[in-house]
């Protein structure tokens, strides 16, 4: 404890005063960036005297107007090259879509029913104003066999796959 006590008064011997000057910070640290920072804006809003810059005079832009042109060309850099022009670039040209599939007669129909039986009762409704008499009983029967024919030809499971004998429960 009492090298800790002696470590303190000796540290008040040691500290600078705050009339004193603190050390340039170090170079690259945050209080230097903060300084450069601090700076900067403090100079933000003074005027810029355009005839005298304060960078290069390989920066400046007026000077490179009045340099003349050289004689002799440069050597090509690596950006000195022309893409080829390529006469499909940028143009997508989708493949060919796979034919649609066949469908049976008693799946066309069927098909036919389904949309065309509400088509009928809708078309009923707005032409005569009511549903009612032939129409509307054709329109129903051909909806409800149609639809009927679609459940009842479903299928459980594609043809192509391999048949599972787990039903697909695996435990």
């Amino acid at each position: 404890m009492h090298e800790h006590e002696n470590n303190t008064a000796g540290d008040d011997e040691e500290r600078p005063q705050e009339s004193e000057q603190r050390p340039a910070p170090r170079p690259g640290s945050q209080a230097e960036q903060d300084a450069i920072f601090a700076a900067l804006v403090a100079q933000f809003d003074d005027p810029v005297d355009l005839n005298r810059p304060d960078w290069p005079e390989i920066e400046n832009l007026r000077a490179r107007t009045t340099i003349a042109p050289s004689v002799t060309p440069a050597a090509p850099g690596p950006r000195d090259w022309d893409a080829a022009e390529d006469p499909d670039e940028g143009h997508y040209i989708p493949p060919e879509p796979p034919p649609l599939p066949t469908g049976d007669t008693t799946a066309k129909f069927a098909w036919i029913a389904v949309l065309g039986g509400p088509a009928l009762l809708l078309f009923d409704a707005l032409v005569w104003g009511e549903v009612s008499g032939w129409p509307a009983w054709v329109g129903l029967t051909a909806f409800l066999g149609g639809f009927t024919t679609l459940v009842a030809r479903m299928k459980d499971r594609d043809p192509d796959e391999p048949h599972d004998p787990h039903g697909g429960a695996v435990v």
